[in-house]
């Protein structure tokens, strides 16, 4: 029985790949062990269908189911790690359960792939006040104001009301120390 099965298995043509084929299957697994693609774009995974999964994690986030939303956005970056908004969502899902040093982490990854993103200086930078860390604060609202010369952008102009804060918390502390 076993002798008929390793013949027929000897038998079946698995289908030699035309060179074109072997070429493009080579140029792709290249193209993903160089970081230009990501998983989704290497298994076929459609952008629609991960902003259709990003929309529900986004629901659960916003209705405080952070465990869900995490599951889900966890999945969104093995699927494509190149994604800001990816990593800026797991930052803030870290950021309201407390996991600050994760968010920080997510947020510099968001900040790698956009480092024009107002919203994650500012998320980033509230940690870092929160947390007394004033230098490093001031930098993120310093970039993300910078980033707003006209003052039309809602998270830089959040940026700038910030800073009054952490210009009275700085008061608030050398006070302290007298």
């Amino acid at each position: 029985m076993e002798e008929i099965k390793k013949e027929k298995m000897a038998t079946v043509n698995i289908g030699d790949p035309t060179p074109d084929r072997k070429r493009r299957i080579v140029e792709v697994l290249y193209a993903f062990l160089e970081d230009k693609i990501s998983i989704a774009e290497l298994s076929g995974v459609s952008r629609q269908d991960m902003y259709r999964m990003a929309e529900a994690g986004y629901v659960k986030y916003k209705h405080g189911r952070y465990e869900e939303a995490e599951k889900i956005f966890r999945s969104l970056i093995v699927l494509d790690h190149r994604n800001p908004y990816f990593h800026s969502m797991m930052a803030a899902i870290y950021q309201r359960e407390g996991r600050l040093v994760e968010a920080i982490m997510e947020y510099d990854l968001s900040l790698k792939v956009n480092p024009e993103d107002v919203a994650v200086f500012v998320n980033r930078g509230e940690i870092y006040l929160r947390n007394h860390n004033y230098r490093r604060a001031a930098e993120d609202f310093r970039s993300a104001i910078l980033r707003d010369p006209k003052g039309s952008n809602l998270w830089a102009n959040r940026a700038r009301s910030l800073v009054i804060a952490l210009k009275r918390q700085l008061e608030r502390d050398v006070g302290k120390k007298k």
